[in-house]
């Protein structure tokens, strides 16, 4: 890794490849915006961007097949009886049609009711 002499602080070096598109952008921008330089430019937009995914849930949704998803939910349904569709399918991880759907079928074969 290399290092950059700065008089307040030292920072790594990355190299970065961009398409000479967004590079012609990013340099526009820098001018128009008048910054220092492409690094400072690029600097406030990764901080922007990671404070943004800090400040955001993030939700990974996993492949199921009807019959897991089922028992998955039965399953958080037991641990935590009263939860909307919307939060089984984040904490699982599940499509939220196919979580829907599922949840469905619970309450037509008489597993889940809806709460008041």
């Amino acid at each position: 890794m290399q290092y950059m002499q700065n008089h307040k602080m030292r920072k790594p070096t990355i190299s970065l490849r961009l398409p000479p598109k967004l590079l012609g952008e990013v340099d526009d921008l820098v001018g128009r915006v008048h910054m220092k330089s492409r690094t400072e430019f690029l600097e406030r937009a990764i901080e922007a961007y990671v404070q943004e995914l800090r400040d955001s849930k993030v939700v990974v949704v996993r492949t199921w097949t009807e019959p897991k998803a089922r028992a998955a939910i039965v399953k958080y349904l037991r641990q935590k009886p009263s939860a909307f569709v919307s939060e089984i399918c984040e904490a699982l991880g599940i499509d939220f049609e196919l979580g829907f759907r599922v949840v469905r079928r619970l309450m037509e074969d008489g597993i889940v009711d809806r709460t008041p």
